[in-house]
């Protein structure tokens, strides 16, 4: 039995869990529809490389910031974060080219040396800026307050409510004559989602402030944040267990008393039930009011005043996302790891924007250098530009990998779209691109279930701040809420939001607990660590080498794993708070078999040369969605290097497999035991007798197949996207693709 329950991982629920486990001992149950916790603050990997998919960074990290002392809390103090450049914000427009410095005097004085006819109403906005931050902030403190504290607090917030609960674009407009400079103080709307005309003052101001004296990005990336903020969960006696759909909250005469929870870590989804006194909802307002409870019935009427104000409220905005790397560090084209915000014009038309990006050309960018910031060698870059979830509704009933030609062709116009513009202010870019991935809005919506990939949660209007917060406290006794919809959005939001949970989860006094926690300095990170419930001790039994850089390793399991089946991977513990995902190739009550490749130069790759028979790490296995049945047709795999390990213990007799690799010694299709394969080997770089000369889609491109052949794609991501792109536009229906 758990104290608690927290619906999703992101930085608002571990927050929740971190404080319930560290401040009262709690064991706090923390449940994760992705494979990967953290929420917006995880990352996802290709061939090695890592991206950052929501923090681009963060203010307020110096010694004794509010954020820094929760981080440093939370992280038992392992968390480390690397200070941007000087100039980390740059607003580029036609003829005014911005670059924003630490500290709210120097940033005032440029502004008045660029456009001084403006300076008593610089002075002025920057004022209007602090006191509507401060505004903001009682709100924050009242989330925490016991409802009698909450009411009085709410009467002198009252006195300051109408500034707030302006737009960003009134409020310039009453302070700002000159429309390049009202421009140029709005530039960071992306940072929340909302242009000027849509945006309340109220967010604005909590932005603006955030960034005043710099920015910061997590040391190594945001993937750091989430693990240490495990761990101290894990000491307590709870989890944080990935792959947990949360279908409903459970309720029990009109209290919320459990989860009711699709376990997808198998080959088979299965349903369970978790019960705890107190359930925590991680994952936005929209998603626990509208789907999670039930809407009719005594709970529906309890909650149908919250979903009337959800639904006036709409949802917010989203956005394309472009990551890219490149094959040198992007300092060698002129970059500091400062993030750019380019803009064709002056106008902030979210319309405008999006049919323009729809059309080819993109108007508006931001574009941040995660590898930079994070002080590693992945050489990365991202552009985002704000996005309509409704332009990508044709294909909302599709599948993640598999929507269509058109689809891939609406996101190779956007990508050149987001490339070309990027070019332009960084020379030399998309000549030293090797590899780009484009997201949508359906990407946010399949991976981390944000209605039409609003991630930003509860839109920050002036009408959601005309209102009383959300709070953490709902009409439904047991249930708390969690995260941006609390108060705030943005990380930091989230933060806050998990820590006005916390608070009231605590009791009246709550947060003074959690102050007096916090001032005691940073949660020890020492102490036997409970294994939780998925995860095992795995010892190196077998090392075999079957080709260059390539082996063969078995583990022995200290417990049998659940069922799997061809296609799930194992995540293996590869340094303190890093993980790396190895597909299975067999894995036989406790004997875990898998095929790696130690070519690389990551922290996966150094653990594989290093680890040595009899030595022991930690394993969670088995995850992922497993190989889809056949139906007796005519299957074609497709796979590159190790891509292959998933396909072994799957390959039939009619089957085909086309395996790509660059010379002789790395082809593993000796490996294949199972008679009446056809087996292709493509090799790249060398003639080999018996082998197609060149690469996997040369082969394919002339390559016939029915439409509704499956095709199981795995290997490099390079080659994913080429051989999915390529299938698709031939016409085929029925592609499944893991890139790794």
């Amino acid at each position: 039995m758990y104290d608690a329950i927290v619906i999703g991982s992101g930085i608002g629920g571990l927050t929740t869990a971190g404080l319930l486990a560290a401040v009262a001992g709690q064991r706090v149950l923390v449940l994760e529809k992705h494979t990967t916790p953290g929420g917006q603050t995880h990352a996802f990997r290709r061939d090695g490389t890592t991206w950052d998919v929501g923090l681009h960074y963060m203010g307020d990290l110096e010694d004794g910031g509010k954020a820094r002392t929760f981080f440093d809390f939370l992280s038992g103090g392992k968390l480390s974060w690397n200070r941007m450049p000087e100039c980390y914000d740059r607003f580029v427009y036609p003829d005014v080219d911005f670059s924003v410095p630490d500290g709210e005097k120097a940033y005032i004085k440029k502004l008045i040396s660029v456009f001084p006819d403006e300076a008593a109403a610089i002075r002025a906005w920057f004022r209007d800026l602090q006191l509507t931050r401060h505004w903001v902030q009682l709100g924050f403190v009242r989330s925490m307050m016991p409802a009698k504290i909450s009411e009085k607090m709410g009467r002198l917030q009252h006195k300051t409510e109408a500034l707030g609960t302006r737009t960003t674009a009134e409020q310039l407009n009453r302070r700002i004559r000159d429309p390049k400079l009202r421009a140029v103080l709005a530039s960071q709307w992306g940072d929340y989602g909302l242009p000027p005309t849509e945006s309340s003052l109220a967010i604005h101001s909590v932005i603006a402030t955030h960034y005043l004296e710099g920015g910061w990005f997590p040391d190594g990336g945001s993937q750091r944040i989430a693990r240490p903020f495990e761990h101290v969960i894990d000491r307590a006696g709870g989890a944080v267990r990935v792959a947990q759909e949360v279908v409903e909250i459970v309720t029990e005469n009109n209290r919320a008393v459990g989860v009711r929870v699709v376990d997808r870590r198998g080959p088979e989804p299965v349903e369970r039930t978790f019960n705890a006194p107190l359930v925590i909802s991680s994952v936005g307002a929209w998603l626990t009011y509208n789907t999670l409870l039930p809407t009719t019935g005594p709970i529906g009427e309890l909650t149908r005043e919250s979903r009337m104000r959800l639904e006036a409220l709409g949802r917010g905005h989203s956005s394309v996302a472009l990551y890219l790397k490149l094959d040198r560090d992007p300092r060698e084209l002129g970059v500091t790891g400062g993030n750019l915000w380019l803009f064709r014009n002056y106008d902030h038309d979210i319309e405008g924007i999006g049919a323009a990006l729809l059309a080819g050309r993109a108007d508006t960018a931001f574009v941040s250098f995660p590898s930079v910031k994070a002080g590693t060698t992945g050489n990365t870059v991202e552009i985002l530009c704000p996005a309509d979830a409704r332009h990508f509704d044709a294909w909302r009933d599709t599948s993640s990998g598999n929507r269509g030609a058109d689809y891939l062709a609406l996101k190779r116009r956007l990508q050149d779209a987001l490339l070309d513009l990027a070019d332009e202010h960084v020379p030399g870019l998309r000549d030293a691109v090797v590899y780009a991935e484009l997201a949508t809005p359906l990407s946010g919506e399949d991976f981390t279930s944000h209605p039409d990939g609003a991630f930003f949660g509860i839109p920050c209007t002036p009408e959601r701040f005309k209102q009383e917060p959300f709070g953490p406290i709902t009409p439904i006794p047991g249930l708390l809420l969690s995260g941006q919809d609390v108060m705030c959005l943005g990380i930091m939001g989230a933060l806050m939001g998990g820590v006005a949970a916390a608070s009231q989860a605590l009791g009246p006094a709550g947060f003074p607990r959690i102050q007096k926690a916090l001032a005691a300095g940073p949660c020890p990170a020492h102490g036997a660590v409970p294994m939780p419930e998925g995860r095992c001790w795995a010892r190196l039994t077998e090392r075999r080498e079957v080709g260059e850089d390539l082996f063969e390793l078995v583990f022995d399991l200290d417990g049998t794993p659940g069922p799997w089946a061809p296609g799930q991977f194992a995540r293996l513990k590869v340094a303190e708070f890093e993980w790396r995902d190895y597909s299975i190739v067999d894995l036989d009550d406790n004997r875990l078999r898998l095929l790696v490749d130690t070519s690389g130069s990551g922290s996966g790759t150094r653990f594989l040369r290093q680890i040595a028979v009899g030595e022991r790490c930690q394993a969670e296995v088995p995850l992922g969605t497993p190989i889809a049945p056949s139906d007796g047709a005519r299957r074609i795999f497709v796979a590159t290097g190790t891509g292959i390990a998933p396909f072994l213990p799957e390959l039939r007799e009619g089957d085909t497999l086309i395996y790509g690799c660059r010379n002789a010694a790395r082809d593993l299709t000796w490996l294949v035991s199972t008679e009446g394969v056809k087996i292709v080997p493509c090799i790249s770089r060398e003639d080999d007798e018996g082998a197609f000369r060149g690469r996997v889609t040369d082969f394919l491109s002339t390559y016939e197949f029915a439409p509704q052949t499956p095709f199981n794609l795995c290997g490099s991501a390079a080659m994913i996207a080429d051989v999915r792109e390529l299938l698709l536009t031939r016409g085929a229906t029925n592609v499944a693709c893991e890139a790794f």
